[in-house]
């Protein structure tokens, strides 16, 4: 039942054409999940902020394209943004090993996840999330986990992967091979989140966008744009409300980063003068006094 409950979920794009262009690619990355398996990544560094340290997106894409067909988007988004991009690629996609399944993309999105914060020592403050379509799956599911990011995009999300196919009484009886269920870990998201939504999607209905909204804790203005669908979201206007999240986030994170380098310094310099009016400073004192 899980297999076809899968092959409907990851209509796979043939693989060869995107392996030979990422195998092109000077950034690509090659990551580890927890099983094991080998997955693709890209990390585009932000030419204009090199030196610096600026938000990096963490990328996930829709089911049906892969990591290959994503990058024209990703250049631009790292351009447009002022922002490094990380974009992986799941399981059973392109150059990466495995068979599709919702527990293998959420491990691929963690590997790509510590690469982030263990090898490249990004602050998880200065990291946003941004799935689109069935990515919203694997983002909702690490952010729900991870209360310190900076922030969550999620464009076209779906409410789970069940929803968009079956009313809401026959998917919630069949629960138990339903496909992220971000309805249910939404409440566990933490960090700012902005969700984009078509009102004309027909592939994901904007009922799953007004389903999702509710439980965000932390709101960003949503954009919800008239006439759009799936698949034809004016790209300038996603852009640009990603790019001012991002400045957001960039904003707010340099702010607590500030915030904690201050109170470390004052934590050092109250220890230093704990020590400096220590018992020994004292006996030393009239140790010297007495000669």
């Amino acid at each position: 039942m899980m297999s076809a409950v899968n092959s409907l979920a990851f209509p796979v794009p043939p693989r060869s054409w995107s392996a030979a262009v990422l195998r092109r690619r000077p950034d690509l990355v090659i990551l580890h999940t927890a099983d094991g398996e080998t997955t693709a990544a890209v990390h585009i560094r932000n030419k204009r902020r090199l030196g610096t340290r600026p938000v990096t997106i963490l990328y996930s894409h829709a089911n049906a394209e892969d990591l290959g067909l994503s990058l024209p988007f990703l250049d631009v988004l790292s351009r447009f943004c002022g922002a490094d991009v990380l974009a992986y690629e799941y399981c059973g996609y392109s150059i990466s090993s495995g068979e599709p399944s919702e527990s293998g993309c959420i491990q691929c999105i963690d590997a790509a996840y510590a690469y982030l914060v263990e090898e490249c020592l990004v602050p998880p403050q200065r990291i946003v999330v941004y799935g689109r379509s069935i990515g919203s799956g694997p983002t909702v599911d690490l952010a729900s986990r991870t209360p310190q990011l900076g922030g969550m995009i999620l464009q076209s999300p779906i409410a789970s992967a069940g929803l968009v196919v079956l009313p809401p009484s026959v998917c919630k009886a069949l629960s138990s091979y339903d496909l992220f269920r971000n309805y249910a870990k939404m409440n566990d998201v933490h960090c700012r989140t902005l969700i984009i939504h078509g009102k004309d999607d027909k592939m994901v209905p904007f009922d799953h966008a007004q389903m999702l909204f509710p439980l965000v804790r932390d709101k960003h203005p949503p954009l919800w744009i008239e006439g759009a669908g799936h698949h034809d979201m004016p790209d300038d206007l996603c852009l640009n409300a990603v790019a001012n999240f991002v400045a957001f986030v960039e904003e707010r994170a340099n702010r607590i980063l500030r915030d904690h380098s201050s109170s470390a310094l004052r934590d050092s310099a109250s220890s230093k003068y704990d020590n400096d009016r220590s018992p020994n400073w004292l006996f030393g004192l009239l140790a010297r006094v007495a000669r």
